[in-house]
């Protein structure tokens, strides 16, 4: 991130559930007892030697900050919590709709005691950036948001409206106990192109992330990472086009080939990718390693650095030896001289 070479590929497998898995924790206590959250990720990292620092959240929010209900995880096979009744479902329920205070809302207070035990351990705290449209469908939910995109278009703009303002909310609450030596991240499955066009995502969703983006560096936040979960090959330019400090981290998934992604985000940022999560979950030791050896030999020399990378979160069930193969690959093939 300082723009100096490494002596490695850095590895960040994205483990939250998996780390749990390891650890014999339960994903229901995970996600709720941050003292455990915490300890299970830095047991995971110093077991297998990656690079990641503890991480929080999960993809499907927002709801449960708005007053609907969330359902955690009862068994490995759901790997992370999500939202089981959504606050909105027709245009007057969002009428009738505040803006929740993040100090009891929902997953910032878990955020906030996460934060404490994390600083206390000299990381940077978290701030969830986004993403917008994430939080939209947590409370519209995400099959009624892909009709109201054309039925009710204007209803849309509002619940982006309110979403945005909740992230600003609650990344000034967390400026404002922490400082702003924090680290900016989020997710956007649900900006993927298999899910809406370039053409929604460039008229909802951009013109909020850039309003979130730049308020966070006018803060003083200068440390991003934006994981483009899915097919973003349609927004890529877009995505390029929002404001980001220098070394920013772009993870994409698989269906993104990291040449791609590097041609159009230049060499200001780090591309983080992509290893296959089919593959880390279903296949062998070699299979890993194979496929950890294509991503760093496409992506160990961007002018912008590389850090291998799942495709997305680490599947709970994935063996430790294929963990363990990330780091075999960036050491066989990911040195540098």
């Amino acid at each position: 991130m300082s723009g100096r070479k490494p002596d490695r590929v850095p590895v960040v497998p994205f483990a939250t559930g998996y780390a749990a898995r390891l650890c014999g924790l339960g994903l229901k206590t995970f996600y709720t007892d941050m003292k455990a959250c915490v300890q299970a990720q830095l047991l995971a990292r110093d077991l297998h030697g990656y690079d990641q620092t503890p991480i929080f959240g999960w993809a499907d929010w927002g709801g449960w900050e708005f007053g609907g209900e969330i359902q955690f995880p009862i068994s490995e096979s759901h790997g992370a919590p999500w939202t089981a009744r959504h606050p909105v479902e027709k245009v007057s329920d969002l009428e009738r709709l505040k803006l929740p205070d993040p100090q009891s809302a929902g997953w910032y207070p878990l955020l906030m005691e996460f934060n404490r035990l994390i600083t206390g351990l000299g990381f940077p705290a978290k701030i969830p950036a986004g993403s917008v449209t994430s939080v939209v469908a947590g409370m519209i939910g995400v099959e009624r948001l892909l009709r109201w995109y054309l039925k009710e278009p204007e209803a849309v703009r509002v619940a982006y409206r309110m979403a945005t303002d909740l992230i600003l909310k609650g990344a000034e609450m967390v400026i404002g106990h922490f400082g702003t030596r924090c680290s900016a991240g989020y997710g956007a499955p649900l900006d993927a192109n298999s899910l809406i066009s370039n053409t929604i995502f460039e008229r909802f969703a951009w013109p909020c992330l850039e309003e979130i983006h730049r308020t966070l560096m006018e803060k003083g936040v200068n440390r991003f990472t934006v994981h483009l979960c899915g097919d973003h090959r349609g927004n890529l330019e877009a995505w390029a086009a929002l404001t980001f400090p220098p070394r920013s981290i772009i993870s994409i998934g698989s269906q993104v080939g990291i040449m791609e992604a590097a041609a159009v985000f230049g060499p200001s940022h780090i591309i983080a990718g992509n290893v296959s999560t089919t593959v880390l979950a279903v296949g062998s030791y070699e299979d890993v390693l194979l496929e950890a050896r294509r991503c760093i030999e496409v992506g160990k020399d961007l002018a912008g650095g590389f850090i291998l990378m799942p495709a997305c979160e680490m599947p709970v069930l994935t063996p430790p030896i294929n963990v363990h193969a990330l780091l075999v690959a960036a050491r066989k093939y990911g040195t540098y001289e």
